[in-house]
């Protein structure tokens, strides 16, 4: 049996539907600012757990700043604990990461390169890797970057992009969209059927970059939207410097995938889940 963490998040409902038979736990189940208990609740459950998959995350971008302890405490200590109690159960622990861990001065990643994260968001993240790798042995660190897929059901999670995009779209004929941060997108349905094929086909352990083929502004994603859902929207591209955030984005940080076989583009990806998704 697989243990999800953070079942009810955009992600974690990606992959209750790809694991059939995975048990979903979400912050009413396990608050990861408090997961004192962990190791007692997994022995508790009477069944082997031969996977955490842990989905759960702060990642509010812009709060973090304000909320420095507690987008420590989630993305980091919370990580180092389940890695830990993984490790003393011989349970493989599958945890996600961020685009952001790096700064964005070389442009495209690879899996081994050094991050230097900008914001206090990504300082958690990273340091979340680090405890990760420091507790546990038997680990999969999954680096993405700008998911989207079904709506999360959970209500701390932040709306997606798309969902923002298409929102704007019934308010107003015109928006501005950001064309000078460069990201790797997203689907979580491939991201989740990639995740399997690592756990089935048992991988080496370590640093996995899964991402759509493909990079892209907040413009070029806008634009891919509006297109693929037959929106007519007069959209303007703008710098990032027109809409001022508290936390420092990289530039351009777009994630090479270098060990496993590649994914669609991106466009692909969007104009299937798109054209699938009804309440789009």
């Amino acid at each position: 049996m697989i243990l999800i963490l953070g079942a009810q998040g955009m992600l974690g409902g990606e992959f209750r539907r790809t694991f059939s038979r995975a048990l979903g736990w979400d912050r009413a189940e396990l608050d990861l600012a408090q997961a004192e208990n962990l190791e007692e609740r997994i022995r508790g459950l009477g069944e082997k757990v031969t996977a955490v998959i842990n989905c759960a995350a702060y990642n509010n971008v812009d709060a973090a700043e304000q909320h420095k302890e507690l987008a420590f405490a989630i993305n980091a200590e919370a990580v180092g604990k389940i890695a830990a109690v993984c490790k003393k159960l011989d349970v493989p622990f599958l945890h996600f990461s961020t685009n952001y861990v790096f700064d964005g001065e070389k442009g495209e990643y690879r899996e081994a390169d050094q991050p230097n994260p900008l914001s206090i968001y990504a300082q958690s993240k990273f340091e979340g890797e680090k405890l990760l790798q420091k507790n546990c042995d038997k680990y999969y660190l999954i680096r993405t970057s700008v998911l989207f897929g079904h709506e999360a059901q959970s209500e701390f999670a932040k709306k997606s992009f798309i969902e923002i995009m298409l929102e704007l779209s019934q308010k107003t004929g015109t928006i501005k969209a950001v064309n000078d941060e460069i990201n790797s997108l997203t689907y979580v349905s491939d991201l989740a059927k990639t995740v399997e094929l690592l756990i089935t086909k048992k991988y080496p352990y370590g640093i996995y970059h899964v991402v759509n083929s493909g990079e892209a502004s907040w413009y070029d994603l806008a634009k891919e939207i509006f297109s693929a859902t037959d929106k007519k929207i007069n959209l303007v591209p703008v710098p990032a410097s027109e809409f001022p955030r508290p936390a420092r984005r990289p530039k351009r940080a777009v994630l090479l995938n270098t060990k496993l076989p590649a994914l669609r583009s991106w466009q692909a990806a969007l104009h299937e889940f798109l054209k699938n998704n009804r309440t789009f």
